[in-house]
């Protein structure tokens, strides 16, 4: 409940000063519209709180350097790992930080469009994503099984998909590494939480 706090305040803060802007201006123009004024400042003080609600769930998250990006986009696993890739490149709330995690350990939060790689070892994971913040109970998390060789290379698109009345994070596997490796050098890179999970 502590994240929302700020959100709600600014919101507030936001409330009055339009209604007491646009009340000074109607009655600069002498016009009595005092009602639109206050409902017009609920209106922009809610929908903002709304949105910051929706961002509370994003922390700081590093960015990758020039050499680090590079040697994970040359996609090679160290000895005896598979690397899983998981991106975000989609328009539907790009600024709210999704959660990827592999085996219910954190990896990164990636908005849109970043991606992050990590090592895992063979055998049998789960990659997961879900919202944090107010958007989290809005969508319904993504979580696929990853049955990962020694030397394999697993790629997972994020996205949304728009509900009726919940929508829902899609994990797509990307199995065309080319085409994965092309969209990936387009987007900045998030460090990873551990090098490996």
């Amino acid at each position: 409940m502590e994240k929302y706090i700020k959100p709600i305040a600014i919101g507030a803060v936001i409330a009055f000063v339009i209604a007491f802007g646009m009340s000074f201006l109607f009655q600069a123009m002498h016009s009595p519209s005092t009602g639109i004024s206050i409902y017009m400042g609920l209106f922009v003080g809610a929908f903002t709180a709304y949105i910051l609600a929706n961002l509370a769930g994003n922390r700081k998250v590093q960015t990758a350097d020039a050499g680090a990006q590079d040697q994970a986009l040359a996609m090679t696993p160290p000895a005896g790992k598979a690397l899983i890739y998981a991106y975000r490149d989609g328009f539907v709330g790009k600024a709210a930080g999704l959660n990827v995690a592999v085996d219910g350990k954190s990896v990164a939060q990636l908005t849109s469009p970043r991606f992050t790689c990590v090592a895992v070892s063979p055998g049998q994971h789960e990659l997961t994503g879900a919202f944090g913040g107010l958007a989290g109970p809005q969508n319904k998390g993504a979580a696929v099984a990853v049955t990962a060789e020694a030397g394999g290379v697993y790629v997972y698109k994020f996205g949304v998909s728009m509900g009726a009345l919940q929508n829902s994070i899609t994990a797509t596997p990307v199995t065309d590494l080319a085409l994965a490796k092309a969209a990936m050098g387009r987007m900045k890179m998030t460090v990873p939480d551990a090098a490996e999970v």
